[in-house]
């Protein structure tokens, strides 16, 4: 279990995150073509943002994982659990403070994900990411130095972090800052209230290459471009 000093430290949190979320690119590039030149690209990506921040929290980028969790206490639907819930009662967002970071997460839960469907592939598997910018507002509990004294914070086993995730919804807190698991050096951010978040813009386009069997995963933006090799187990 957990004592009060797990909670105690708090910080007023004002910055961008990122958020790196499964796409299809061919069907989001929209602006593709309407011009060959990056620069004419560019100012139509950010003119179609600008359009979009008008939902401001009330976008999907944002709300999603809110509504899977209201949709899951109606007992209509059954979505994965994720670090701090068990799906039933409320939804969690994620978010990391740096690209590098959404990375390795979303990378590590991409590998999982086809360890346990059980079939054998050998063929070189590709998957398509969006990464998005979203401004982060208000008082959030930081559980960044509490690893040492509570490491389930960090563990594969969720059980621990359920608990805390519960006791975050029960006393109504907007969120909280936390060391990431899969790569020490990050921070990830879990907001469990949507009023917190707001301004979502598109940031980059991901690829991901690995072949099952491998440590080896190639990590490429939407124009072909090596942005980072990662090696895995």
């Amino acid at each position: 279990m957990f004592g009060p000093d797990l909670f105690d430290t708090i910080v007023d949190f004002n910055d961008r995150v990122f958020r790196n979320i499964a796409t299809l690119i061919e069907s989001e590039d929209l602006l593709d073509d309407l011009s060959d030149d990056p620069n004419d690209r560019s100012y139509g990506e950010a003119l179609v943002s600008d359009l979009g921040q008008e939902q401001g929290y009330e976008s999907p980028i944002i709300t999603r994982p809110f509504i899977y969790g209201r949709i899951l206490e109606d007992g209509i639907c059954n979505y994965p659990c994720s670090r701090f819930s068990d799906g039933k009662r409320f939804g969690v967002w994620y978010g990391s403070l740096d690209v590098l970071t959404t990375i390795y997460e979303t990378v590590y839960h991409w590998k999982q994900f086809i360890a346990d469907m059980s079939i054998k592939i050998n063929d070189e598997l590709v998957a398509e990411r969006v990464v998005y910018k979203v401004f982060a507002s208000g008082v959030l509990v930081d559980l960044r130095n509490k690893c040492p004294d509570y490491p389930d914070l960090i563990a594969n086993d969720y059980q621990f972090t359920h608990r805390v995730g519960d006791w975050m919804y029960e006393k109504d807190q907007n969120g909280l800052l936390v060391t990431s698991s899969r790569r020490k050096e990050g921070v990830n951010i879990a907001a469990f209230k949507p009023r917190i978040l707001s301004d979502p813009r598109h940031h980059d386009y991901l690829i991901y290459r690995w072949t099952p069997g491998g440590s080896r995963v190639v990590v490429e933006s939407a124009q072909g471009n090596l942005r980072q090799e990662l090696f895995l187990e």
